[in-house]
């Protein structure tokens, strides 16, 4: 039991998913009136405008799409039909389409890119039929998914992002979808691309980000990537994720107005501006330093270092540095073998000012062993010491006594 509580911890601290306050010193005008940002790397939250606050995803439902297909697609180069069913009724309702024709020849590969770039109602259709054999096979699996990640405020209905009233996340579940999917590095490669051109040359298609540099001058070039989306109820939503000194941070806005005033690109713009003028890296501990000792029993190792499995840095306003920040480690101070690799041995807090920043689970990334043999001679060496002790102190009794 103890193995599946240390492994279930470890994953979620792998994800990441609980967030920290965000920061109050980050001030920045925005189009859209949600509006949440975090470090993927430390959970901590800088831009926290209406995060659980329900909206329409509106296209950004198409991140979950194209990372569920992903999850069941082999092979991207394979070649697969696209078919009548999977453009049937899209244009009545006026979804946005990537240009495929029915029996057309693709590759999955192609179908990724069109339901991302141009937003191809068509290309997620045919997705979800070839990958989990309907659209309501994935949009199952949506719902599902998002209920595994403890996502409690979303529900999807569709796999385009059609208005529904029943069609709903909020900009802090969207960013937990978006995290989620970025752990495929496939993903990750189709969702930061500019452009793209189709296996058999007859489709090119450009990225929002590329659309509004192209349309209007826009400087996108310290955002990563990004998935926008439309509707009348949604306005302009956008998903997308900047780096700033090897933090890869999510943005999710939503509800500019405007459907071709690119004001959500624009939002991101002038967040992604506004971290790199006013924050930088601060580093805690590098890869491999010690940060704690324990005594260690029921071994013959008697000492154990906690060596942090990677670098420990945060991103904080630039009139901060590792100076001003207060670090504090909680621990028992010793440790009992045998203990198995994922188990928490401390905590790591960040303060600045009494307040937390920051807070890092300690966990084992090693096995610390004990043998039976080990155990009996260690209470053994114990008890003949502690029996020592005894002998000694009755022989200086005796002896004062004597006296």
């Amino acid at each position: 039991m103890k193995k599946v509580i240390a492994i279930l911890i470890t994953f979620i601290l792998c994800l990441q998913i609980i967030p920290v306050s965000a920061s109050d010193a980050f001030q920045v005008t925005l189009h859209s009136q949600y509006a949440y940002l975090y470090d993927q790397q430390t959970s901590m939250v800088y831009l926290d405008q209406g995060s659980q606050e329900k909206i329409y995803p509106a296209s950004m439902t198409k991140v979950l799409t194209v990372s569920l297909a992903l999850d069941k697609i082999q092979d991207i180069h394979e070649k697969v039909r696209v078919t009548d069913d999977d453009l049937k009724g899209l244009y009545e309702a006026g979804a946005s389409v990537a240009g495929f024709y029915a029996g057309e020849m693709v590759t999955y590969e192609d179908l990724l890119y069109g339901a991302l770039l141009p937003s191809g109602a068509d290309a997620c259709n045919a997705l979800s039929r070839l990958t989990y054999g309907s659209t309501e096979g994935l949009v199952s699996a949506m719902n599902q998914l998002v209920e595994q990640l403890q996502l409690q405020h979303s529900h999807f209905t569709n796999v385009t992002g059609l208005h529904d009233n029943q069609h709903y996340t909020t900009p802090y579940d969207m960013a937990m979808i978006l995290h989620h999917a970025l752990q495929n590095p496939l993903f990750e490669e189709v969702f930061n691309a500019r452009i793209y051109t189709s296996s058999m040359k007859n489709h090119t298609w450009a990225s929002s980000l590329q659309r509004g540099k192209n349309a209007y001058n826009l400087d996108i070039s310290q955002i990563d990537g990004a998935k926008s989306g439309f509707t009348d109820e949604a306005q302009l939503t956008l998903a997308s994720t900047m780096t700033l000194e090897g933090h890869q941070f999510i943005l999710v806005t939503a509800y500019a107005k405007g459907q071709y005033s690119q004001n959500h690109v624009r939002d991101a713009i002038s967040v992604c501006q506004y971290l790199h003028d006013h924050y930088h890296e601060v580093i805690l501990y590098k890869k491999d330093e010690d940060i704690a000792d324990y005594w260690l029993l029921q071994s013959f190792q008697f000492r154990y270092s906690y060596k942090v499995p990677q670098t420990i840095s945060l991103i904080v306003p630039k009139n901060l540095s590792k100076n001003d920040l207060e670090v504090q480690i909680d621990t028992d101070g010793y440790l009992i073998a045998p203990m198995e690799e994922g188990e928490q041995i401390g905590t790591l807090s960040v303060y600045d000012h009494n307040q937390c920043l920051y807070s890092y689970d300690m966990i084992l990334t090693d096995r610390l062993s004990s043998t039976m043999l080990e155990r009996v001679a260690y209470y053994g060496i114990i008890v003949i010491m502690i029996s020592g002790v005894i002998i000694v102190i009755i022989f200086m009794k005796r002896k004062v006594n004597h006296k």
